[in-house]
């Protein structure tokens, strides 16, 4: 014990306490506090969802993560791209053009139920998630040109505004699991709001959709309009 103490005496420095407190019904509100400079703490306030998040990826650092998170539970998926499976680490894979079930904001006017959408890029980690379209079925490679993701909660870069969606990515999880969790993430959602208005050619995304969900045909290719990022880029 007097080693153990040694160590954080010499290395670590306290920079924040945590008060926990449960309720009569069990309910927990915890407080955080920051550490000052003469070793007290201050500016108690509540634990912040980056706090949170933070804790949660100290925590997050076990062998048995690092032996398991994003690992192959068989054999790798032939649409998978690409791979690291660091505790940071991220996937990328492509979908083909299908029909999904998509769900709209009420007052965008447009009715929910299944449509065709054209064929996509994902890159996923544990927090985030890009996504990207493409032209194509077949395979990528690393010189294929990508697309803006013609749908709404999408910016420019293909950063994925998830809103209210809870997505929790359990600790450990499989490579598959990973990748379908994903997908189920970004269509169980409700499209809200247009990120980037250049997303089609010549016409609205509210139109563009409307007029999909309306004659339930093949998504239109020729609306895709080229990204400025590459899928070489996106491997980084």
């Amino acid at each position: 014990m007097n080693d153990l103490t040694e160590i954080i005496a010499d290395g670590y420095k306290p920079f924040k306490a945590l008060l926990f407190y449960r309720g009569k019904k069990e309910e927990y509100y915890i407080e955080s506090y920051d550490i000052g400079l003469s070793g007290r703490a201050i500016n108690a306030h509540p634990l912040s969802v980056d706090e949170s998040q933070q804790l949660a990826d100290a925590l997050d650092n076990s062998e048995e993560l690092k032996a398991t998170y994003l690992r192959g539970n068989g054999m790798f998926p032939q649409n998978l791209l690409y791979l690291n499976s660091e505790k940071d680490g991220f996937a990328v894979w492509h979908t083909p053009s299908k029909q999904v079930n998509l769900f709209f904001k009420a007052d965008l006017g447009i009715a929910d139920g299944m449509a065709q959408i054209p064929p996509m890029l994902w890159k996923a980690g544990k927090h985030s998630l890009q996504v990207f379209a493409m032209k194509t079925d077949d395979r990528p490679i690393e010189s294929e040109q990508l697309f803006h993701a013609p749908f709404f909660n999408v910016y420019e870069s293909g950063a994925v505004c998830m809103g209210n969606v809870k997505k929790q990515i359990p600790n450990g999880c499989s490579l598959i699991e990973f990748m379908s969790l994903w997908e189920k993430f970004y269509f169980n959602s409700t499209f809200s709001h247009t990120l980037n208005s250049g997303a089609v050619d010549g016409e609205k995304t509210v139109a563009l959709w409307k007029r999909q969900m309306e004659n339930q045909t093949a998504f239109p290719l020729a609306k895709l309009v080229k990204s400025k990022i590459s899928l070489k880029t996106l491997l980084k």
